[in-house]
């Protein structure tokens, strides 16, 4: 499982959890000290307020930023995606999902939802703007900011990259289109990638690498993008590599013995096992609770430490390496929702079962880090 974001818990807003990352008051700084030079010399009758309108521009943002990210969850819920919290951030913020068996159109309706919201909250505000007088008042310079913010942000996020919205759109598409996620991962990451390069050139032509705050938003936001688009293709990689795994294609062989038999008889189911799967790899043991739940595994080293004259006289228990209650897996589970059941526990072995419960080998962490590793 994930831990649990730092920052300060705003508690749960349509059922999910959201906390501000201590990220956001980095941004908020900024852009008090950037953009109050800036909305001086544009407004001069706002003197002093205009630091009030600066930091009340941050607040609006990361308030926008909130329902696009509401959009996003409440949106996923809709298609049965578990929602896991809303993360605000440094440059904006994160929506966590839980174990999600997504398709195309899901992904691309959940990702298009956040920039609607910031569309809409954009052209509410145009509108309003439109039908007063345009006074340089804080009330009013505070709204003009922030309705254009959003307009910005939703066209923005629309760009067809990750790990902007717009990419997931165009990640969905190819997926839609071959098959294979990871594939259409992979088009949208190096969209993303290209996406950010392309920022940097168009503001270095436009001249604007003269005004330091743009430079310092432009490389917080291509930074972002080449980051974001380098943990997609990351991503992708483990896909691909996961193509196709079951729990139960990367299990070792295992036989099983009840919790009151000997070292000895383990012994001999090991040998027969062996005899009938020659030259097959010795089998795990695990070993059952009289309720049938699986109490643990053979421990070898402490195994091979007990004499022969008396491990006849050596149950099992003695050298069992205990396994926590959740270290069992379903044998059907496939591809990341293996991974995500594997890293949600963190157990370095897992009994992996049948449908009716009966255990049909042991998976090692460390078996599946190296398939993962290629």
């Amino acid at each position: 499982m994930s831990p649990a974001p730092r920052g300060i818990p705003l508690g749960r807003i349509g059922g999910v959890p959201v906390t501000l990352s201590w990220s956001w008051f980095v941004i908020a700084a900024a852009t008090v000290v950037l953009y109050t030079p800036v909305l001086a010399a544009q407004y001069p009758r706002l003197g002093a307020q205009a630091y009030a309108a600066s930091l009340g521009f941050a607040v609006t943002l990361a308030l926008s930023v909130l329902l696009h990210e509401l959009a996003h969850a409440w949106t996923g819920r809709a298609f049965g995606w578990p929602t896991g919290r809303i993360v605000l951030s440094l440059l904006g913020g994160h929506t966590h999902f839980g174990d999600v068996r997504g398709t195309p159109l899901a992904s691309a309706a959940v990702s298009l939802a956040g920039p609607a919201v910031n569309l809409a909250l954009g052209a509410a505000g145009w509108a309003v703007l439109r039908a007063a007088q345009p006074e340089p008042s804080l009330g009013w310079v505070l709204l003009d900011l922030t309705a254009w913010a959003n307009l910005i942000v939703g066209l923005f996020n629309l760009l067809p990259g990750l790990p902007l919205d717009g990419g997931r759109v165009v990640e969905a598409l190819v997926w839609a289109a071959t098959g294979r996620e990871s594939r259409g991962t992979v088009v949208a990451a190096w969209a993303g990638r290209a996406l950010a390069a392309g920022l940097i050139v168009a503001v270095a032509v436009a001249g604007l690498w003269r005004e330091t705050a743009a430079v310092v938003l432009t490389v917080l936001v291509a930074g972002f993008m080449w980051q974001g688009a380098g943990a997609s293709l990351r991503h992708a990689a483990v896909q691909a590599r996961v193509r196709g795994l079951t729990a139960a294609s990367l299990a070792e062989p295992a036989v099983v013995l009840p919790a009151e038999a000997s070292l000895a008889d383990a012994d001999r189911v090991v040998l027969d096992h062996l005899a009938a799967h020659p030259p097959g790899p010795v089998p795990h043991v695990v070993i059952l609770h009289r309720g049938r739940r699986p109490a643990g595994l053979l421990d070898p080293g402490a195994a091979d430490a007990v004499p022969a004259d008396r491990r006849a006289a050596t149950p099992l228990t003695a050298v069992l390496r205990g396994l926590p209650e959740d270290a069992v897996l379903d044998a059907d589970l496939r591809e990341e929702q293996l991974l995500r059941a594997v890293a949600r526990r963190e157990h370095p072995y897992y009994v992996v079962t049948a449908a009716d419960g009966r255990p049909v080998g042991v998976l090692s962490t460390a078996v599946l880090e190296r398939r993962l590793a290629g």
